[in-house]
C-alpha cells in the first residue's frame, strides 16, 4: 500500500514533478555522455599506445634504457627468440635496431630515432604501415634499398611537406563547394610553393576575406598540401667503432598517428640497411616488441619472462606509456566522480521539491499520523516518493544517453578544429564514444542513494509534525 500511495503522490503535482524529472534526465544524459566520451577517448589512447607506439611488452638490454648507445644490444638473442616462438601467449614479436641520428635536408634538420625493422614482423606488432597519409607514398618495401618512412611532423621540420595551389587543387576545391570568388582569388598564387604551413596560412589571410578564411581556410590548406617524396635525407650517427657514419636515404612514405611527440621522434628503415651501416653482425637488435594473443595474460607472461631472463629489462605498456596506464586503471573512478558531482547538484533541486510537497500536505500528513500511521511508514512513503521521482528521470536519462552514445560512437565526434593541440598530447582528434553496461548499474545505485539522502530532510520535517497542530492548519 505504501508503494502505491508513494507512486500516486509523485503525480499529484504533475508540473512540479516533471520539472524535477526533466532536470534529472538532462543531468543523467550529460553524465552518461561525458563518461562515454571519456571512455572512447581513453580506449583510443590505449589502443594507440599498444598497437602503434609500444606494444604489450618491450625487451631491452638493461643498460640501453640508461644510455641508448649502439653497443647495448639484447644479450643471448637466440634464447630469447626461441622462448618467444614457443610461448603460446605470444601472437607476434619484432626485433628492432634503434639508432639516434641527425637527419638533414637542404632546407632543414632534426634529430630522429631510426628504427631498423623486419617488414613482415613489424606489420604484425605495429599498425604504422596503416598510418601512411593518402598522398604520402607507401611503407617500406623488401626490394627497395635505403628508403625511409618519416612522419608528417618530420616532413614539416625538414621542409618536405609544402603547400602549392595547382589546377588539381582548384578542381578539388570546386568539388568541395568552395565559392568561385575564393577560387578565383587563389588562382593569383597558383604555382607558388610555400615551405611551411604558417607561410601559406599567412598568405591566405592576406588575400582571402575573413569570412572565407574562417569557413574554408582549413580545407584549402589541407587540399594544397604536397609531400616531396623521394627527397634525399642524410642521416648522421656514430657507428659501433666510434666513427661518424653518413648515409643518404630517400623518403618513400609519410605516416601520421594521433601522437605528435611520437611522430617527431621516429623514422623507419629496413633492418638490413641499418645493420650494415652500424657495422653489426646478423641477429643483433636493441629492442624486441611483443604483442600477446590476450592482453589479460600480460602480467603472468611478463613474470614468466622475467624469471627466465633476469638480466633483461622487460617493461609493459603501462610502464612505457604511463599516461595511458594511469587512465586505464582509474577511469572507472573518474566516471563515477563526474556522475557524483552531477547528482550532488541535482540533489538540492530534489530536496527543495520534496520540501514544497511536504509543506503543501502538512494537514494530510497530520491526519495520517492521527489515525495511526506510524512514523516509520511516513518516512518510507516520503523516501519512496523521492526515489520514484529521481529514478524515473534517471532511467529516461540513461536510455537517451545510451542512444546518443550509440549514434556518436558510429559517426564519431570530429574535433579537428583543435586537433593539433590534442595530438600534441597524444589524443585522437576524432572520438568514438562508448560505454560499458555495468556503468548503468552503478548509476542506478548512485541515483537511489542520492534519492535516499535527499529524502532525509523532507522526511524529518514531516516526522516533527504533531497531529493535533497539523490538523489545525488551514491549507
Amino acid at each position: 500500500m505504501i508503494w502505491s500511495i508513494a507512486w500516486k503522490n509523485v503525480w499529484r503535482s504533475k508540473r512540479r514533478s516533471l520539472v524535477v524529472i526533466i532536470a534529472v534526465t538532462i543531468g543523467t544524459i550529460a553524465g552518461v555522455f561525458t563518461a562515454g566520451l571519456m571512455k572512447g577517448w581513453v580506449d583510443q589512447r590505449i589502443k594507440s599506445a599498444i598497437f602503434t607506439e609500444v606494444s604489450h611488452l618491450q625487451i631491452h638490454n638493461k643498460n640501453y634504457l640508461i644510455n641508448e648507445e649502439l653497443k647495448y644490444t639484447v644479450p643471448h638473442p637466440d634464447k630469447l627468440i626461441q622462448f618467444l616462438q614457443n610461448s603460446p601467449e605470444v601472437k607476434a614479436y619484432s626485433n628492432r635496431l634503434k639508432i639516434m641520428a641527425m637527419a638533414s635536408t637542404s632546407l632543414g634538420n632534426t634529430g630522429l630515432k631510426l628504427q631498423g625493422v623486419h617488414l613482415r614482423d613489424e606489420e604484425a606488432v605495429s599498425d604504422i604501415y596503416q598510418k601512411i597519409q593518402p598522398d604520402g607514398g607507401t611503407f617500406l618495401q623488401p626490394d627497395q634499398k635505403n628508403r625511409v618512412v618519416i612522419s608528417d611532423k618530420t616532413a614539416e621540420q625538414l621542409r618536405i611537406k609544402t603547400y602549392t595551389v595547382t589546377d588539381e587543387v582548384l578542381d578539388s576545391l570546386n568539388k568541395l563547394e568552395v565559392p568561385p570568388s575564393a577560387i578565383s582569388i587563389l588562382e593569383t598564387i597558383k604555382g607558388t610553393r610555400y615551405n611551411t604551413k604558417k607561410l601559406f596560412q599567412s598568405k591566405l589571410e592576406e588575400i582571402l576575406s575573413k569570412k572565407d578564411q574562417n569557413k574554408f581556410g582549413r580545407v584549402i590548406t589541407e587540399t594544397s598540401r604536397h609531400y616531396r617524396l623521394r627527397t634525399k635525407i642524410v642521416f648522421t650517427f656514430t657507428g659501433e667503432d666510434g666513427q661518424m657514419v653518413y648515409q643518404a636515404f630517400r623518403v618513400c612514405g609519410i605516416y601520421k598517428t594521433t601522437n605528435t611527440m611520437f611522430d617527431q621522434m621516429n623514422a623507419y628503415v629496413r633492418y638490413d640497411d641499418l645493420l650494415d651501416l652500424a657495422g653489426f653482425n646478423s641477429n643483433v637488435f636493441h629492442e624486441t616488441a611483443v604483442i600477446l594473443n590476450n592482453g589479460n595474460d600480460l602480467k603472468q607472461f611478463k613474470n614468466a619472462l622475467t624469471d627466465k631472463f633476469s638480466d633483461l629489462s622487460i617493461l609493459d605498456w603501462k610502464e612505457l606509456a604511463p599516461d595511458a596506464g594511469m587512465l586505464s586503471q582509474y577511469m572507472n573512478f573518474y566516471y563515477y566522480i563526474i556522475m557524483g558531482f552531477i547528482l550532488f547538484a541535482l540533489a538540492f533541486g530534489i530536496i527543495n521539491t520534496m520540501l514544497m510537497a511536504i509543506l503543501e500536505r502538512l494537514k494530510e500528513l497530520g491526519m495520517l499520523l492521527a489515525i495511526g500511521m506510524n512514523k516509520r511508514k511516513v518516512f518510507s512513503m516520503i523516501m519512496l516518493e523521492t526515489i520514484f521521482l529521481t529514478l524515473v528521470g534517471a532511467i529516461a536519462g540513461m536510455i537517451l544517453g545510451a542512444v546518443v552514445i550509440y549514434i556518436t560512437g558510429r559517426t564519431g565526434i570530429n574535433l579537428s578544429s583543435v586537433g593539433e593541440g590534442m595530438e600534441a598530447m597524444g589524443w585522437a582528434a576524432v572520438i568514438y564514444p562508448g560505454i560499458e553496461w555495468h556503468f548503468f548499474f552503478g548509476i542506478t545505485l548512485m541515483v537511489i542513494l542520492t534519492a535516499i539522502l535527499s529524502s532525509v530532510m523532507p522526511a524529518r520535517k514531516a516526522l516533527k509534525l504533531k497531529p493535533a497542530d497539523a490538523l489545525r492548519i488551514d491549507m
